[in-house]
C-alpha cells in the first residue's frame, strides 16, 4: 500500500524539500501522511475547479506547484478562500502536496528554472544569482564482509554516493574492530563480557545534507549489529549551489519584438506586457518561473539584455528602463505551467512499483486571459 507519506519522499528525492524558501509551506499540506495514496491529480495550484476535477477522477491525492495556505490562518472563516478550499479538501478526503520552491530550488538541470530556460530556446544556461548551497556529508560506517555489499546498496538506493555524473560511488579499506558486549546486549558476533576483535571495512559515502536521515536510516535497517559505529562528517570543498532564476543566451542576436512573440507562442501565454530597452537586438536572456522582480539588479548585474518572468509592477518597469533592461511579463502562471509535467513524471518513475495511479490536470488556472477582438 503506498501512504501519502510514500508521495513526499519521492519528491524529496527529487526536489530536496530542505531548499525550499523559508517562508515557503511545502510538502503535505493537508492531509495525514499515513493514508493511503491510489490515485494522484497533479495540478498547478488548488481550486474550486481542480478540487472537483480530483473528485470526478476519484484521487483522493492533489499534487500541486503552488502551496495553498502561504500565511498562518487566524479562523476557519469559510469567507477566506484558501479556509474554504482547505475545508474542501478534508471534506473531500483529499491530501494535498505541494512542491513550489523546492522545484524552484531543485538540482541544476531539474529545477523549472531550467524548464524555463529550454522552453525559450537558451544556450550556455547557469543559475542566476544562486540563493543557497546544498551542504554535504561524509557518511562512515564499519561493517563486516557479511554486511558490505547489503550496506553499501541501501546506502546508494537511498541517495548516497552520487558524485556529478557518477553514482554507487564508495571508498572503503580495510582495518580490525574491537568492542565487548555488556550486560543487556544481544551481539550479532561476540559474547557477553568478552572482547571480540573482529575484520571489518571502513566504508564511506557522500551524502547530501537533505538526504542524510533517509541514509542513516537505510543503513542501520541493512546493517545486522545490535549498535551501528557511523561518523557524519560535513564536508566543505563540495556542494552545489542553487536558486531559482536562469540566464543563458539565443543561439544569435534577435529583435526584441521577435524574441517576445517568439516567448508568447512557446509559454502559450494569454497576453504579453512588455519593457522596452533602447536596444534594438538581445541575445543574453534571464528568465524566471512565476514573480521574478526579485532578480532585476541579478539580471543587470549579468549584462542580462531581457528579463522574462511576471507580475512586474510600474516601479519594476521604470527601474529597468533605468539599466536598459527590457522586461517581459508573460503572466505568473504561464512561466510555471511545466511544473505539472515535471511532478508528474517524478510520480510515474515510481507508480508501477508503489502501485498508484497518476493524473494530469487538464485545467488551465491561469485567471488572465487573452483580449479577444
Amino acid at each position: 500500500m503506498t501512504t501519502i507519506r510514500d508521495i513526499v519522499s519521492l519528491f524529496n528525492a527529487a526536489y530536496p524539500l530542505a531548499r525550499a524558501e523559508n517562508w515557503d509551506k511545502v510538502g503535505l499540506v493537508i492531509g495525514n501522511a499515513n493514508a493511503n495514496a491510489h490515485r494522484v491529480l497533479v495540478a498547478h495550484e488548488v481550486t474550486d475547479a481542480t478540487i472537483d476535477e480530483a473528485q470526478n477522477a476519484d484521487a483522493n491525492c492533489l499534487v500541486v506547484y503552488h502551496p495553498p495556505i502561504f500565511r498562518p490562518l487566524q479562523n476557519l472563516d469559510f469567507a477566506d478562500h484558501s479556509v474554504r478550499l482547505a475545508a474542501r479538501c478534508i471534506a473531500a478526503n483529499i491530501h494535498v502536496i505541494a512542491v513550489h520552491t523546492a522545484l524552484d530550488n531543485a538540482p541544476f538541470g531539474r529545477a523549472l528554472g531550467d524548464k524555463l530556460a529550454a522552453q525559450l530556446g537558451l544556450q550556455n544556461v547557469r543559475v542566476l544569482d544562486a540563493n543557497g548551497r546544498e551542504t554535504w556529508c561524509k557518511l562512515v560506517v564499519y561493517v563486516d564482509d557479511n554486511d558490505l555489499e547489503n550496506v553499501r546498496n541501501a546506502l546508494w538506493n537511498a541517495g548516497a554516493g552520487v558524485i556529478g555524473d557518477y553514482d554507487e560511488a564508495s571508498f572503503r579499506v580495510s582495518g580490525k574492530g574491537t568492542f565487548r558486549p555488556r550486560e543487556g546486549a544481544n551481539p550479532t558476533v561476540g559474547t557477553i563480557g568478552e572482547r571480540e576483535e573482529v575484520d571489518e571495512w571502513r566504508l564511506e559515502v557522500l551524502v547530501p545534507q537533505s538526504k542524510i536521515s533517509d541514509c542513516v536510516a537505510a543503513m542501520k535497517a541493512a546493517h545486522s549489529y545490535e549498535a551501528v559505529a557511523h561518523d557524519i562528517i560535513k564536508i566543505e570543498n563540495i556542494g552545489e549551489s542553487y536558486g531559482a532564476a536562469r540566464i543563458g543566451e539565443l543561439i544569435s542576436s534577435t529583435r526584441f519584438e521577435d524574441f517576445a512573440a517568439d516567448v508568447q507562442q512557446k509559454l502559450n501565454a494569454p497576453n504579453l506586457r512588455l519593457v522596452a530597452s533602447n536596444k534594438n537586438a538581445v541575445q543574453t536572456i534571464a528568465c524566471m518561473p512565476g514573480s521574478g522582480a526579485s532578480y532585476l539588479n541579478a539580471a543587470v548585474k549579468a549584462g542580462c539584455n531581457v528579463l522574462v518572468s511576471g507580475d512586474f509592477k510600474h516601479h519594476d518597469a521604470l527601474q529597468a528602463q533605468a539599466h536598459n533592461l527590457a522586461l517581459i511579463d508573460a503572466t505568473h502562471s504561464a512561466t510555471e505551467r511545466a511544473a505539472i509535467e515535471m511532478i508528474a513524471q517524478v510520480l510515474e518513475t515510481s507508480s508501477t512499483r508503489l502501485g498508484f495511479e497518476v493524473a494530469r490536470s487538464t485545467i488551465d488556472t491561469n485567471p488572465f486571459a487573452e483580449m479577444q477582438p
